[in-house]
């Protein structure tokens, strides 16, 4: 019995794209991917996926059309498009925890302004894509680095 409901042939542009993006497995390899994790051994650990889990996962992201496998596994274009996503679970954890304890900062690479939304830059009004974004993931080290999700 599947866990879950099978939209993949759904009408609903959301629930179609739920059906691939409202795993929270997909949502964590994501954040690696963009975190410059790019390796089997490296996600495993830093998502605390299964082998089997993570296998399947990046199966599925891979048929979605979300990543490549080119010696690691490597953000598609449309990989790279649910930039705004993680951004907006960033920022919805960061109105709930007033004490800043799961701490992502989200900075534009452009102007050095933080977020103040998911896809824009509302101090140099320019997009935050892959290529102008930076984070600062408390998990990290606090240290900003830009995104390794960069198209090359």
């Amino acid at each position: 019995m599947p866990l879950r409901s099978d939209w993949s042939s759904a009408t609903c542009p959301i629930a179609h794209a739920a059906d691939v993006l409202a795993d929270p497995w997909v949502l964590l390899i994501l954040r690696e991917l963009f975190s410059g994790r790019h390796g089997f051994d490296e996600l495993r650990a830093a998502t605390g996926a299964s082998e089997s889990v993570l296998a399947r996962r990046l199966k599925t992201m891979a048929s979605a059309g979300l990543i490549t496998r080119d010696g690691g596994y490597s953000l598609t274009a449309t990989g790279r498009a649910t930039l705004p996503l993680l951004h907006a679970y960033a920022r919805f954890t960061a109105a709930t925890d007033p004490d800043g304890q799961w701490g992502l900062t989200i900075t534009c690479g452009r102007c050095g302004g933080e977020a103040r939304a998911s896809d824009w830059c509302t101090t140099c009004d320019a997009p935050l894509d892959a290529d102008s974004t930076r984070w600062s993931r408390r998990s990290m080290g606090g240290a900003p680095f830009a995104l390794a999700g960069a198209a090359s």
